[in-house]
């Protein structure tokens, strides 16, 4: 019951006195969702063993050994997320577009020598570009009436528990509570040394539209080697970018007359967090035969030397009566830190159908229980601890298929991205379907791609102890296309 009541409080977008970061943010950042060339996108990733595809920079880098010409290609990927929630017997949903680039590159191969003399090198690669990994556009809305509580009664739970002297509320909790109490929100009795607010035992319609952007892309610079025309290898230099925006606006409103004083709320949140990394893989891909192919590939642990946070908040109050209505603005927090994200390995399995198509399957391990924060300033010990207990080891599955008929391709794939928790509450297991075709000539190529996914998220509004959970379910609707050229 205890891991059960931690996992959901990650899950629980909490109103705390700065902005920390949170076993949920490390998550965030952690989940790689790759993208990049239609053709990849196709077989839904499952490149591990295939190679000779620029996206393979980011999976296998000894895919880059299997390049026989020099090649230059770019990926435009528009997506549509769609959202839908159940609150409290309340339907609500959203959608955000977003156009946005899978990726871009180049990959130059050299003969080292007269191919017509012996040798077990063959060729060598080199490439760099661009490969997004998550996508974070979305927007979200959860609509339902509470009949037992409201927000206001969790700040005054924990004024109460405490014991906070009035005159230091709004400089101990200045971006939340501190906001609540100098709106009039949540008030003193000095009666009984206690906290209270209007609307303790619900009756309030509450609303919270959540929009957030931003992706997580990576530079990648490769180089692979040919050995024989069976053995494989390379490495990628990796440069991950995380660039995240979150805007939340939450309200309450009384759903009848029966609450004294209050009418509504209005809390605003701006959040925006940015870093760079580094990284290294190293792949092999070993071809006992024409018809079968094995990879493996290892990557480090990304290191995020430069986090920061800025964050930004602001409460409006109405009341009947108008003396008491009140806005109040929050400062900036500003904020430094480090970030470490899991070690990840995978393994691959392609077989070959002679001219005719191929069938690939990749599997990825990955511990989220592994990421880690610091920062030269302050502990997160209990950050730490919490990611430790409540995330899991798993892994995602890519299955892929592509055939041939003359110079066209047609393709279709299957993704199963595991759930990172230690139990079952609060699920966020993802689901991939994809498919497209594509035409490969001589000099020139071009593929399109749909991929649609799905994945679910339990979130509650605040202390979960208090509220029903909101049930998210997200969709992504993807179509990429790639151009390209060889030389």
């Amino acid at each position: 019951m205890k891991k059960t009541f931690i996992v959901i409080l990650l899950y629980t977008l909490a109103f705390t006195t700065i902005y920390a970061q949170t076993a949920a943010d490390a998550l965030r950042y952690s989940r790689v969702f790759y993208s990049g060339t239609a053709r990849f996108n196709g077989l839904s990733g499952a490149f591990g063993a295939v190679g000779a595809d620029f996206s393979t920079f980011a999976t296998n880098p000894a895919g880059i050994g299997l390049y026989k010409a020099s090649e230059s290609s770019f990926t435009l990927a528009p997506t549509i997320g769609y959202s839908s929630t159940q609150y409290n017997g309340t339907t609500a949903t959203d959608n955000r577009v977003n156009l946005g680039v899978g990726n871009f590159g180049a990959v130059f191969s050299i003969s080292p020598y007269d191919k017509n003399k012996p040798g077990a090198l063959k060729n060598v690669s080199i490439g760099f570009g661009f490969n997004r990994q998550n996508d974070f556009n979305n927007r979200v809305v959860i609509s339902g009436v509470n009949a037992r509580n409201s927000m206001m009664q969790s700040y005054a739970n924990t004024l109460n528990a405490e014991n906070t002297p009035p005159e230091y509320v709004q400089d101990d909790f200045p971006f939340d509570i501190g906001l609540a109490y100098g709106t009039n929100l949540v008030y003193h009795d000095s009666a009984t040394n206690k906290y209270y607010c209007d609307a303790a035992y619900g009756g309030v319609l509450q609303n919270k539209y959540i929009d957030t952007y931003g992706s997580m892309n990576e530079l990648d610079f490769s180089i692979g080697a040919n050995f024989n025309d069976k053995f494989y290898a390379g490495m990628t230099f990796g440069v991950p970018s995380i660039n995240y925006y979150e805007n939340s606006t939450y309200t309450e409103t009384r759903t009848k007359d029966t609450i004294p004083n209050f009418i509504s709320l209005n809390y605003q949140y701006d959040l925006h967090t940015r870093g760079t990394g580094i990284n290294l893989k190293v792949g092999f891909i070993y071809k006992p035969a024409d018809w079968v192919r094995f990879g493996v590939s290892i990557h480090t642990p990304t290191w995020y030397p430069s986090m920061r946070d800025q964050w930004s908040s602001s409460m409006q109050s109405t009341f009947t009566t108008p003396s008491w209505n009140a806005t109040q603005y929050s400062p900036v927090g500003n904020y430094d830190y480090q970030l470490t994200t899991p070690f990840r390995a995978m393994g691959s399995l392609a077989f070959i159908i002679g001219q005719y198509g191929l069938v690939s399957a990749d599997y990825e391990y990955v511990n989220y229980s592994q990421a880690r924060f610091s920062s030269s300033s302050d502990s997160y010990t209990n950050v730490n601890n919490d990611i430790k207990a409540n995330y899991k080891s798993w892994g995602n599955i890519r299955i892929g298929t592509e055939w041939r008929v003359y110079n066209f391709r047609v393709r279709g794939g299957f993704g199963y991205f595991s759930n990172p928790y230690t139990t079952s509450a609060g699920n966020s297991e993802r689901f991939q379907v994809s498919g497209g075709f594509g035409y490969r000539g001589k000099h020139f190529f071009t593929d399109v791609t749909y991929v649609w996914s799905k994945m679910n998220q339990d979130y509650y509004l605040y202390d979960a102890s208090m509220v029903n959970p909101a049930v998210i379910s997200y969709y992504t609707n993807t179509v990429s296309t790639t151009v390209g050229v060889r030389f």
